[in-house]
């Protein structure tokens, strides 16, 4: 262990942000498709807020005279097009929102449809059929995705040399109308393009779904999540929760809410905890989403002013796969110094964080908010001049600040500056805002500044429309809107079953019970599913008043003869006088892939190496889970690639098959189902600057143009620290 764990240096720190811009997964199909999402009302509110130059701008069609709010929801209605994202796309193209002015021709040419390489078609001319053609554009791109380069589930380079594999076609359609990722140089795209990374920053600062930020903790029921990386993360149980946070962190949040973050890896380990692999018997100190090795009992030793574990028998035994969410961080040994921390007090009274060897200071609320005035040493100042000084220590994350009468949250140490006081009422909680804690300017700015929180307020309601009481008749007006699907964006293989739970809002004055209103799915232009799905699927509840959301829970089942992009209705019916009432209906794509897969049964890859080593001679055992595919060694492909799909810095080019095929299996010439191959090849590090790498196998049949899926998926990554 030592000889290993000896080689692991100081991981650099990282570029961070409040949230995390994922080229692959911009926004979701359901927001794009959520047509309901802004009322007329709302519309004109939010441009009259921005004092956006549509919020006066009015234009004629069809001899109407009408506001530009007024064609945008109507349009948006029309083609069952989000308004949020035609909104959205005036300001990536023309900048419409934040404008207070613009010229003709921006209104004209308002979303940039049908203009190419200088040059403009006439017949879009006009900001009507400007944001028609757009919306419009979007279900052709829907209806006939297989015909464009940009495809949900492939790969393919952008304009700007990225390349991108969109998660849902949503992302895929904002790819076909302007294929370029856009300026992020955390991603090495550096060419200066607003691309779609501007449509992303204009969606999440105005309009996303995802209105929780990094850092912050949420609460459904008596559950606890973690945001992080666009993703929940539920915490393992309550305790876990309590031990590094109070209730009061948590805001309450809807089963909505929750919806529109994916599932994260789940939170079982308090921080600071002690584990041990299971399967490499490393110790680790669990701190800040990272794993950082132990290197032997001196280094365990250090950490017995914690009163954590005393020896290594006290430590429990942990699955690696519990611990694979955690990043490798610094090593801990003999001569560590506070590897978790301790707080010290200096003869002025300033308080400091002494951890790893440097010293940070402690503003007095950070102390506070941090360590919940947890108690220090005193410390003097020759004993303190030892250790080399670190950042002023920053606010925790989730924690809601007051400066100037100005609000903030932050965020992976950024603070978020909350243009509108009201959206704590509607999207906090007003609790936040009164306990928003009052900071000076010198403590505010150690925070960088990062992007503005502005969200639309979609509870604005047309004043036409009016509630009526739900009572439990069936008579009324019926109407719907699709609200949500988890998971969304279903990948499924040939055979796989998985739980699909579908939400539609009650948005006429009818009360619904549950056996007067049904879904039914079936292929798109036919009567029957292809995913063995009962005629009738009926709603949980027992009945779903007006505003209230219903909630379809069933099994998709993947059909053994078909692959590729399939295309599902879900069609909302209920009864009227004996027969079936179409209420509304919306389609998804369905990816469904060849039920091949294999399992990594073991493998050496190090975790940790030197840039000076000679190649490392690795060996991977893969299991053929396939059920009736058998691989001939000389063309199953072990494939090994960059994070961004370039060939890997590793390719050993006097081992390597070629320059992206590692190895194929070399124990025997036929690796039936059941059977596991052997692959040899070698890792060459020399060379390569020091920090941290991602190895993304790939498993191919070359002879049947067929992909396998690795543990699951359709690449495995594993990290290496090269130093």
């Amino acid at each position: 262990m030592a000889t290993i764990l000896a080689f692991f240096i100081l991981c650099p720190v990282g570029l961070v942000r409040a949230r995390t811009f994922n080229p692959n997964n911009i926004f979701s199909d359901s927001e794009l498709f959520d047509k309901n999402s802004l009322t007329k009302t709302a519309i004109q509110s939010f441009l009259t807020k921005e004092n956006s130059v549509l919020s006066r701008y009015s234009l004629t069609n069809n001899g109407q005279v009408l506001k530009a709010s007024e064609a945008i929801w109507s349009i948006s209605q029309e083609h069952g097009i989000n308004p949020k994202f035609i909104l959205a796309t005036l300001e990536k193209e023309q900048g419409l929102i934040s404008k207070s002015q613009a010229t003709e021709k921006a209104l004209d040419w308002a979303t940039g449809y049908g203009c190419y390489s200088g040059t403009c078609k006439e017949k879009y001319q006009g900001f009507y059929n400007q944001i028609e053609a757009t919306a419009e554009t979007q279900n052709i791109y829907f209806q006939k995705a297989g015909q464009f380069s940009f495809q949900v589930g492939k790969t393919t380079t952008s304009y700007d040399g990225y390349k991108v594999t969109p998660q849902n076609q949503a992302t895929a359609n904002l790819y076909v109308y302007t294929p370029y990722v856009g300026y992020s140089p955390e991603l090495g795209v550096t060419q200066p393009y607003g691309g779609n990374r501007l449509f992303w920053r204009i969606w999440s600062r105005y309009f996303t779904n995802q209105k929780f930020l990094d850092g912050q903790v949420v609460k459904n029921g008596s559950n606890f999540w973690l945001i992080q990386n666009n993703q929940k993360r539920k915490f393992a149980g309550s305790e876990i929760f309590l031990a590094d946070y109070s209730m009061n962190d948590a805001i309450a949040v809807s089963t909505t809410d929750l919806s529109a973050y994916p599932d994260g890896p789940s939170i079982e380990f308090t921080n600071n905890a002690l584990v041990k692999s299971a399967g490499s018997g490393q110790i680790y100190l669990l701190a800040d989403n990272t794993k950082r090795p132990i290197i032997n009992n001196t280094a365990l030793a250090l950490l017995n002013d914690f009163k954590i574990a005393i020896t290594e028998t006290d430590i429990p035994l942990i699955s690696d796969d519990k611990l694979n969410s955690y990043t490798v961080g610094t090593l801990i040994d003999a001569s560590s110094v506070y590897p978790q921390g301790k707080l010290f007090k200096d003869p002025s009274g300033q308080i400091w964080l002494v951890k790893d060897g440097f010293k940070y200071k402690v503003d007095g609320l950070v102390w506070q908010n941090r360590f919940n005035s947890q108690s220090y040493e005193n410390i003097t100042t020759a004993d303190l001049d030892r250790y080399p000084t670190g950042e002023p220590l920053k606010l925790k994350d989730g924690t809601f600040v007051i400066n100037n009468n100005k609000y903030y949250l932050i965020s992976n140490g950024e603070r978020m500056k909350i243009e509108d006081p009201t959206i704590f009422d509607r999207t906090f909680g007003l609790d936040k805002k009164n306990t928003a804690l009052t900071v000076s300017t010198a403590l505010l700015e150690i925070h960088g500044a990062g992007e503005i929180i502005d969200y639309a307020d979609d509870t604005i309601k047309d004043s036409s429309i009016t509630s009526t009481p739900t009572n439990n008749s069936i008579s009324g007006t019926y109407s719907a809107t699709f609200s949500s699907m988890q998971p969304d964006g279903l990948i499924m293989a040939n055979g796989e079953t998985q739980a699909v739970t579908l939400n539609f809002k009650n948005t006429g004055n009818a009360n619904w019970l549950s056996n007067n209103v049904w879904l039914q799915v079936t292929d798109k232009g036919l009567n029957s599913t292809s995913f063995g799905v009962a005629e009738k699927i009926n709603f949980s509840e027992s009945s779903v008043g007006a505003g209230q959301n219903a909630a379809f829970v069933f099994n998709l089942t993947a059909p053994t003869d078909k692959t590729g992009l399939l295309s599902q209705e879900f069609t909302l019916y209920y009864n009227k006088n004996g027969a079936p009432e179409k209420i509304t209906s919306i389609g998804k794509f369905i990816i469904v892939k060849a039920g091949d897969s294999a399992e990594i049964i073991s493998h050496n890859l190090p975790v940790a190496i030197k840039n000076n080593w000679r190649p490392i001679s690795i060996t991977m055992k893969i299991k053929n889970n396939s059920s009736n595919t058998t691989w001939l060694s000389r063309r199953t492909a072990l494939e090994i690639y960059n994070a961004d799909g370039s060939t890997s810095y590793f390719y050993d080019p006097n081992d390597w098959v070629r320059k992206e095929v590692a190895a194929v299996p070399i124990n025997q010439t036929y690796i039936k189902p059941g059977e596991t191959g052997e692959f040899k090849f070698t890792l060459d590090p020399r060379g390569i600057k020091p920090g941290t790498y991602n190895l993304n196998f790939k498993l191919e049949l070359l002879d049947q143009d067929k992909q396998i899926f690795l543990n699951d998926s359709e690449t495995w990554r594993r990290e290496i620290r090269v130093d």
